[in-house]
């Protein structure tokens, strides 16, 4: 599996989860927009993703959102109301190429993708409401520049055609596991699809998360996902229509420093002892050790040894090997035997 760079920064097995801050409708000013680029530059977010359309493009005018976050309400009354203005959209870019923080967005429509393009956007987030837009995967993927694609609301025959339409022209490209409802309940979330696509398509893997509280974004870096985006408000600022599932600085903070705890403790696949174990099995694991004196060509049986701490002698599993040896040398009571200290008698009949 190859990785994909996003303003230098590797996405994929090997590297640290890539965080993306969703903030949605969540910011309404100039002071909002530069008051979320610091508190995400303060606590370690890797990208801000910010989304970009016109409620007259996204969607009909009688077609409804009935959501557990909403209610049922008009889907274009709510676009139009967190519309976000393209000066802002500006904003926002500059000020966090300042701060040196990746910013970037999702395209809704071609004439959104011919905005976003005169900002020099790095990288581009393809929602799950578009996730089988063919045209405009197309048009996204000549950019030549990474996607984000999510698979919420899609089947496996969908993504592998979206996929397949990317990779022709552009192979920078990261899938996102997501689950399309507002909030997804745990018991909804399927994580393990996270292994199932990171092995289908030999891609970088990520979580779009919409559950609420940090614990699900947390079991997706423990089974390995390469980047989670997670909805982001920050406390003072504007509050868009998905606050309610939203992490707040201080949430967004945990599930950032204990998810590098976890990529931590990961390691490797594979059985290996620690530094500090190496050190502690000499006096903390057992061994075979001689609960009696024991004279030169004396038998070795199991009255006069035993298995015993600590374990930098002969090791418990050649017990059977031992019994019935005899001692090369005397052998006091509490010593540690090295297979140096005894001699298999068949050996000795050999000489004989």
């Amino acid at each position: 599996m190859t990785s994909v760079s996003i303003n230098k920064q590797h996405i994929g097995d090997g590297h640290a989860c890539y965080f993306l801050a969703e903030i949605g409708g969540n910011y309404g000013s100039v002071a909002d927009v530069q008051t979320i680029v610091d508190v995400c530059v303060d606590i370690g977010i890797d990208a801000i993703k910010f989304q970009t359309f016109e409620a007259a493009t996204v969607t009909t005018p009688d077609n409804m959102f009935d959501l557990e976050i909403t209610g049922k309400v008009s889907q274009v009354e709510l676009f139009q109301e967190y519309e976000p203005p393209q000066e802002l959209q500006r904003e926002l870019m500059r000020y966090a190429g300042e701060k040196g923080i990746t910013a970037f967005s999702a395209p809704s429509h071609f004439q959104d993708l011919d905005f976003l393009e005169q900002l020099n956007m790095p990288a581009y987030k393809i929602g799950s409401d578009l996730a089988c837009h063919i045209p405009l995967l197309r048009e996204v993927a000549q950019t030549r520049k990474p996607i984000l694609l999510s698979t919420g609301m899609a089947t496996l025959e969908e993504i592998h055609a979206s996929v397949e339409e990317v990779l022709k022209v552009n192979d920078q490209l990261i899938l996102l596991h997501c689950v399309s409802d507002y909030p997804t309940h745990a018991e909804n979330v399927n994580l393990k699809t996270l292994l199932f696509l990171k092995e289908e398509f030999k891609l970088p893997i990520g979580f779009s998360d919409h559950s609420l509280g940090p614990e699900i974004a947390l079991a997706a870096v423990a089974l390995g996902a390469n980047a989670v985006e997670r909805h982001f408000w920050v406390p003072g600022c504007q509050q868009g229509p998905d606050v309610a599932l939203c992490s707040d600085t201080a949430e967004y903070q945990y599930l950032i420093k204990t998810s590098r705890r976890i990529e931590s403790a990961l390691g490797q696949r594979t059985k290996m002892l620690s530094p500090q174990e190496k050190m502690n099995r000499k006096a903390n694991r057992v061994g075979i050790v001689a609960v009696q004196n024991i004279g030169i060509g004396q038998p070795i049986t199991p009255k006069n040894v035993d298995i015993r701490r600590p374990g930098f002698g002969i090791a418990p599993y050649a017990w059977d090997q031992v019994i019935g040896s005899t001692s090369t040398h005397p052998i006091k009571k509490g010593q540690v035997l090295h297979w140096r200290d005894i001699e298999k008698v068949e050996n000795v009949l050999e000489r004989c």
